[in-house]
């Protein structure tokens, strides 16, 4: 569950489609979205494609 934590949005909003992945931290998820292996996927996917990732912090 997710309210009033932080927020990181990325790209174009899509409203379709929701992938959710947990991650240990938010420090975590901040690393994978920057990490090389996760640009490098970017550039290999299409153009005509618009994402929306965001990254939220969690409550318990």
């Amino acid at each position: 569950m997710s309210r009033g934590g932080r927020v990181v949005a990325h790209e174009a909003g899509i409203t379709q489609r929701v992938v959710l992945i947990e991650f240990d931290s938010f420090e975590q998820a901040v690393a994978a979205y920057e990490s090389e292996a996760y640009q490098k996927a970017l550039v290999a996917l299409p153009d005509g494609v618009e994402r929306d990732f965001r990254i939220i912090e969690g409550i318990d």
